[in-house]
């Protein structure tokens, strides 16, 4: 009977507990349900993943670390089971016991979750939700600064700042205050004010509970001093960093840049030889790379950052420094192009330098092809100019040095294609032995004829077990090792013929006058489109100044001349060099579009009554043209362009210059006018006739 009753009376009680009902019983059983079970869970979970977050973390130490850890995207993909359970366990609460006072705790849970899982936009919503619901300045306070934390890491600055201005009402706990002004310095070095972020973090880094984080906060500290040149507060905070031993990773780098800062090119090369740093050779590589680098000793610098490439994770960071080392101190551009290639290979797909490394690489790459057939075309004047005889000296030689290459790889393929066969010898076994299968002679004979009968004859090496063996690649050792044969056969065939060889090798070099033309016009058009690239895709001014003055130099009377005025102008370095080299095209080339660009860029464009004044004086020279008055008509043009570049009259005037030249009768400067009006002024309504002349013209001439 006692039974029954109790349990009526709990019947009654877990009926009367609705989670709509204002009862004190039922929020009582409410908020020990959600507290107890699921908020209780889903704070394990959380807790868990932070550790997670923290111990898988994986930072390029080499570059400036963020005050606040950078978002790691693959976080999310690699526990997205463990977030949706801790977002269903938070969610439990919402579901099942709206009437407790957990349900702001269950809403800041699934924010946090969705914030590492990196789903930023669905975060943002649910931590503004909880900003607008009914809840204590505990709450209200932690959602603000996860939004505040969230828009700092967008760059909505704006956002960021309104919310700064909403949390100013709000009281904070110390915890709460200690992690708002970190979110604030990390604001602060965002934003550059890195004088500002460094006296905040100072102020609040003692604050800091955990271990690993303050030990990393001293180690941007170190870096943010070491980039504001205070030099001995750096070794201070790294020195900091070391003392806390957190994980070995920051402790690591802690000690490289404390070294660097030192110069201790010794201490870095010592920590070289300690058997614990073994797997870490390449970091420490980096900073003797980065140490060299800053003594200028270039050499070294591409010595070390080569042997940091060996099992880096950051290869493609490496290869993008030894590609800015050949570029710039070096010079030595087929280097460069070929690290920019490795660099765009290497570097992860979001790598924010990864577009710019692209394009370097296909500028660059362009840049050496067009220096390669300059210097392929040099070199075939220079033989030509050889008597024959010695062509041929020059070709055994050559020959000798090509076969001595392909005997050296044959070599090597055939020491890598064979095997070493290591025999053992076994001891006899013992009475007490013979229990243990490899210890059993009988026991090994029967399973190695049971293995043979099953998959035959296997070689002890990779995926032996596979069905079709044949097919393997495995198997590709003996077709690569009768490929380098039939090579090696091949180049000894090319080595029985040298005369065949020979004549088609001397066919190449240009002896002929009209064969040293052709190669004198490749180095004319090659010396221009090089310069003109360097200019104009490359941006390197010097490099575009020595290529188009190398150009007038061998070419003085090239067809590309004042277009390489023009670019010479855009090159030079001073005032004095573009006064020089606008008057060098002016006196040269007066009348040409170049010089009107020049100009244009000088002048700007005309106020309504210059371009009232250019009316009146193209109708002036018109009114000249139809009185037959071509050579006055074409110098007034001229004049009307040196007076009034840029006018709106531009077309206008520069089709009655072809025009003029027609009436002038001379034909090949009528002709090339044409042409270029046809390009400079694609849209102009003149067009059409222009190519309708151009056309008639070209029947004629025919």
């Amino acid at each position: 009977m006692v039974r029954l009753i109790a349990l009526i009376f709990f019947g009654l009680l877990a009926w009367s507990c609705s989670q709509q009902s204002t009862k004190p019983a039922a929020i009582a059983f409410h908020n020990i349900n959600a507290k107890y079970n699921a908020i209780w869970q889903a704070d394990r979970l959380l807790k868990d993943l932070n550790k997670k977050s923290w111990d898988e973390k994986i930072e390029n130490f080499t570059k400036p670390l963020g005050i606040l850890p950078a978002i790691d995207s693959s976080f999310g993909q690699t526990h997205q089971a463990e977030i949706t359970n801790l977002i269903r366990k938070a969610s439990l609460v919402i579901d099942r016991h709206q009437n407790s006072r957990y349900i702001d705790d269950a809403y800041l849970i699934i924010g946090h979750g969705r914030w590492i899982k990196g789903d930023l936009k669905n975060a943002i919503e649910t931590y503004k939700y909880v900003n607008s619901i009914d809840h204590d300045a505990l709450t209200q306070a932690n959602s603000f600064i996860q939004l505040y934390k969230i828009y700092i890491y967008q760059h909505d600055f704006e956002a960021a700042i309104k919310v700064e201005e909403a949390m100013k009402e709000i009281p904070l706990s110390p915890a709460q205050k200690t992690h708002f002004l970190l979110c604030k310095s990390f604001y602060l070095q965002e934003k550059g004010e890195n004088l500002l972020a460094i006296a905040l973090l100072e102020e609040i880094i003692t604050s800091i509970k955990s271990k690993t984080e303050r030990a990393r906060l001293y180690y941007v500290l170190g870096q943010l001093f070491e980039k504001q040149g205070k030099y001995t507060l750096a070794l201070e905070r790294y020195n900091s960093c070391v003392q806390i031993k957190s994980n070995y990773d920051l402790l690591l780098h802690a000690q490289i840049a404390i070294k660097n800062v030192e110069g201790n090119e010794i201490g870095l090369a010592n920590m070289l030889k300690e058997p614990k740093n073994e797997d870490r050779k390449s970091e420490i590589y980096v900073a003797l790379g980065q140490l060299n680098y800053a003594k200028k000793d270039f050499k070294k610098a591409q010595e070390y950052w080569k042997k940091a490439t060996v099992d880096n994770p950051n290869k493609g960071e490496l290869y993008l420094q030894l590609a800015q080392l050949f570029l710039d101190p070096l010079k030595k551009y087929t280097s460069a192009a070929q690290y920019f290639d490795s660099a765009a290979t290497f570097l992860p797909p979001l790598h924010p330098s990864l577009i710019l490394t692209q394009k370097l690489k296909k500028n660059w790459t362009e840049y050496v092809r067009l220096e390669k057939r300059i210097q392929t075309d040099d070199s075939l004047l220079i033989l030509g100019q050889k008597p024959r005889e010695e062509l041929m000296v020059l070709y055994q030689q050559a020959n000798a040095l090509k076969q001595k290459k392909i005997d050296s790889l044959q070599q090597k393929a055939t020491l890598k294609n064979t095997s070493t066969i290591i025999t053992y010898t076994r001891r006899p076994s013992s009475p007490e032995q013979q229990g243990f299968y490899f210890y059993n002679d009988m026991a090994r004979i029967q399973g190695a004829q049971e293995f043979g009968l099953r998959w035959g004859n296997r070689n002890l090496e990779d995926f032996w077990n596979r069905k079709n063996k044949d097919n393997n690649l495995t198997n590709l050792a003996p077709i690569i090792q009768a490929t380098n044969q039939n090579t090696a056969q091949n180049a000894q065939i090319n080595t029985k013929n040298p005369t065949d060889s020979l004549e088609n090798w001397l066919a190449h070099i240009p002896t002929t006058e009209k064969q040293i033309g052709e190669t004198n016009k490749n180095i004319e058009k090659n010396l221009f489109q090089m310069g003109k690239f360097a200019k104009l895709e490359l941006g390197e001014n010097e490099l575009a100044k020595g290529t188009l003055e190398r150009l007038l130099t061998s070419f003085p009377n090239s067809a590309m001349e004042s277009e390489t005025f023009y670019l010479l102008y855009l090159s030079a370095g001073s005032l004095a060099e573009k006064i020089a080299y606008k008057n060098k095209l002016a006196d040269r080339f007066p009348d040409s579009y170049f010089r009107q660009l020049i100009l244009k860029s000088e002048n700007g464009s005309l106020s309504q009554s210059k371009e009232l004044e250019a009316q009146k004086a193209y109708e002036l020279a018109y009114e000249k043209f139809k009185l037959n008055l071509y050579e006055s008509s074409y110098t007034s043009c001229l004049g009307i362009q040196q007076r009034f570049p840029n006018s709106k009259l531009e077309d206008k005037i520069v089709f009655l210059m072809a025009l003029c030249k027609g009436g002038l009768k001379d034909l090949n400067a009528y002709q090339v006018n044409l042409k270029n009006f046809i390009q400079l002024f694609p849209s102009s309504p003149l067009k059409i006739e222009a190519e309708s002349l151009l056309q008639a013209f070209n029947q004629n001439k025919r």
